[in-house]
């Protein structure tokens, strides 16, 4: 075996310079035996997406129902504040008004190309709805508002609806704001549709709102006629599984870390009542239990503390509190699908640049038993605080030496994912360049050598890896906290998107 087929599989840990062969073995330079790890060969490569979150300043109109993405805002006339939760029904809808107040739902932009779009709202009810922002309203029935929309591309344009009066006897409800000519039968947007039609797995964190690690019970979470999809109990189960089957891909949810049996069973059981037969359904619990930004996190840590686990280090007393809540959830999932066991991948999720989590959860009494995969986010990243705007050039000078570190730090998740016999994929991955450098960022997102690094990253991927990537994310404008979208915004022309013309370019040749 050459060095370099042994760089790789040990991934990358000793420098090719720093192997020598020794009495039958290959060591490190300082000694070390290394041990060697057999890899089958790549398996067949699935990219998927991570669908970016459903509020409607992110570009992306997903619904056919352009309020589907926004919740209520109140008015007495000066500035907007969120709705008082007792003004609305069970499903979010208004149910009266107070003297000289308002009630205000935005809508999501169309995708481009940008121009007029005449819009008619339905609502069952009695009241009276108004329009204002990059809107005017052309025509109006007992229940119904014509609209003439008029977006520009501008990133912090909006345009509203609002209802200033409501019979409280019989509310204005079931609100639908559509493009003329759109049938009510439509559900999702066709541009959004098709974007998403090339992948293989559809991964629903954010529209589940997963990290705000909300304790929610069954009998609270959306429905398909909740007025918003963006609320607290983020996008309905069956939205979120009609959409995979609409584009035959396989689903992957996200449950809450708090989650009790009853919600995992009864989410278990609806995904497989409903996913296409043929379809398969990764779940995973929670998201980046590994990383302190997040609440649940912390929960971990003091649940783990509190049962004794973790022999009173606290990162580990958190990921073996993970593994306890997996190994509760999965087993639950395989109960669901006791008649079709291929169709579930259970992932256990960790950070990708140390492996010494992955060993705590895998390695935990009987989790492996319950997990079918190891999950990380081999990211490409460096630290942008030492470039500045100007400084394209430095950037992509340092790509390749990124990717490559990326990718060696996976191939040692890999190795581990292997001693226990699971399959090694991302649960997200792509470019992680973060900047409040604005101009910094739009230069190098813009840049059609950001499409080169993800020809590169996706190649070496295929051909080291393969198996399941999910890329983060599907479209989100470019901002100081990242920029995440492969493209800024719904219909955005390809050959104005590096990151996403790379990606489209990969799906086609790989069909």
């Amino acid at each position: 075996m050459n060095r370099m087929a042994l760089a790789m599989l040990v991934g990358g840990a000793a420098s090719l310079s720093a192997l020598l062969y020794v009495g039958g073995a290959w060591q490190a330079a300082g000694g070390t035996e290394l041990r060697l790890v057999r890899v089958a060969p790549a398996p067949e490569t699935t990219i998927g997406i991570n669908l970016f979150t459903l509020h409607w300043y992110n570009r992306q109109q997903a619904f056919a129902n352009m309020i589907a993405q926004s919740e209520w805002f109140q008015s007495r006339g000066e500035g907007w504040s969120p709705m008082p939760v007792g003004q609305l029904d069970a499903l979010g809808w208004v149910k009266q008004l107070e003297p000289g107040q308002s009630a205000t739902r935005l809508l999501v932009m169309p995708a481009a190309p940008f121009r007029p779009v005449e819009v008619r709202c339905t609502f069952l009810g009695t009241g009276q709805l108004e329009a204002d922002g990059v809107v005017e309203v052309t025509g109006r029935g007992p229940h119904s508002l014509d609209l003439k929309l008029s977006p520009t591309g501008q990133e912090n344009e909006m345009a509203w609806i609002e209802l200033t009066r409501t019979d409280p006897r019989d509310p204005v409800r079931d609100i639908d704001c559509r493009k003329a000519g759109t049938p009510a039968s439509v559900r999702f947007d066709p541009e959004f549709v098709n974007f998403v039609s090339g992948f293989g797995v559809l991964r629903f964190m954010d529209w589940q709102r997963t990290n705000d690690n909300l304790r929610l019970t069954w009998s609270q979470r959306a429905l398909p006629q909740t007025s918003s999809q963006s609320g607290p109990a983020g996008a309905s189960v069956e939205d979120m599984v009609d959409l995979a089957n609409t584009v035959h891909a396989d689903a992957w949810f996200t449950l809450p870390f708090h989650a009790d049996e009853a919600y995992v069973r009864s989410f278990a059981q609806l995904v497989h009542q409903r996913l296409d037969p043929g379809s398969r359904v990764y779940v995973e619990l929670g998201n980046e239990v590994w990383n302190d930004m997040f609440d649940a996190t912390k929960d971990a840590e003091r649940e783990g503390l509190a049962r004794g686990l973790g022999e009173g280090n606290a990162t580990r007393a958190a990921m073996e509190r993970y593994a306890e809540r997996v190994t509760e959830t999965m087993r639950i999932w395989t109960q669901v699908f006791a008649d079709r066991p291929g169709a579930l991948v259970r992932v256990a999720a960790t950070q990708n640049a140390n492996a010494g989590l992955a060993r705590m959860i895998l390695g935990f009494r009987d989790t492996a038993d319950w997990v079918d995969a190891l999950a990380t986010a081999p990211y490409v990243w460096m630290d942008m605080d030492a470039y500045h705007a100007g400084d394209t050039d430095r950037v992509f000078a340092a790509m390749p030496a990124a990717i490559e570190k990326s990718l060696d730090m996976a191939g040692e998740q890999r190795e581990i994912a292997a001693q226990y016999g699971k399959r090694y994929i991302t649960y997200e991955a792509g470019q992680h360049l973060v900047t409040p450098d604005l101009a910094l960022a739009r230069s190098v997102q813009r840049d059609p050598r950001m499409g080169q690094a993800y020809a590169r990253y996706l190649t070496e991927w295929r051909d080291r890896f393969g198996d399941t990537m999910m890329l983060y994310a599907s479209t989100a404008p470019i901002s100081e906290y990242g920029s995440w979208g492969l493209r800024e915004y719904g219909g955005q022309p390809i050959a104005e998107a590096p990151k996403y013309q790379a990606v489209h370019r990969f799906l086609e040749a790989s069909h």
